[in-house]
């Protein structure tokens, strides 16, 4: 039997720190954090208030805000967890959900313009759910499964809004607050923040 030398340790860490990589870079990207989302349904929920304030269900100048604001919580929040768990923030698995999910994203944007356009704000809710958890439900095969179920239930939110225009705000307060901080708080208790 022979003793590695400082060489082969060395050797056997670096393969370890190569094979550790790749296999996050295959893997489904953890660093999502509950905290984030937590601060997203937040925003959500100070949202759907102010909306509902204004009497404008689908009111841009607050959701857009609201949106980019929640980008950046949700952004810090991960970059802060992945750092935590000593793993890539822009990791293979990150990259492809993220493009995954901006399609969808864009042609909420795009489909917004075109509803304003066409003097048809009352479908806006019912849009934005429906896009966001089609993307949602796409970008999750690269995330946890908690993430992959609020996907699904924006989707049925959104269906509930395009047939029922009426409930638009409640459909937009429930999902982008209410799903973002029930998902948000299982991911803390379940995938430790």
């Amino acid at each position: 039997m022979t003793i590695p030398t400082q060489s082969d340790q060395q050797h056997a860490q670096e393969t370890l720190a190569f094979i550790r990589r790749t296999m996050e870079s295959a893997s489904t990207f953890t660093p999502v954090s509950g905290w984030g989302l937590v601060a997203c349904g937040a925003i959500g929920l100070v949202a759907a208030w102010l909306a509902w304030a204004a009497q404008i269900a689908a009111d841009l100048r607050v959701w857009i805000p609201a949106a980019a604001i929640s980008v950046v919580f949700a952004s810090v929040a991960n970059a802060q967890k992945a750092r935590r768990l000593e793993v890539p923030v822009w990791s293979g698995a990150f990259r492809r959900m993220v493009w995954v999910m901006t399609p969808p994203i864009l042609a909420g944007a795009l489909l917004t313009f075109a509803m304003l356009v066409n003097d048809a704000p009352h479908m806006l809710p019912g849009i934005w759910l429906t896009l966001y958890g089609a993307g949602v439900t796409a970008g999750a095969i690269f995330s946890v499964r908690a993430i992959r179920w609020m996907g699904v239930a924006f989707l049925a939110l959104g269906a509930l809004a395009l047939f029922t225009p009426g409930l638009g705000l409640i459909a937009l307060a429930m999902g982008f607050g209410g799903l973002h901080i029930i998902i948000g708080l299982d991911i803390v208790w379940r995938h430790g923040g």
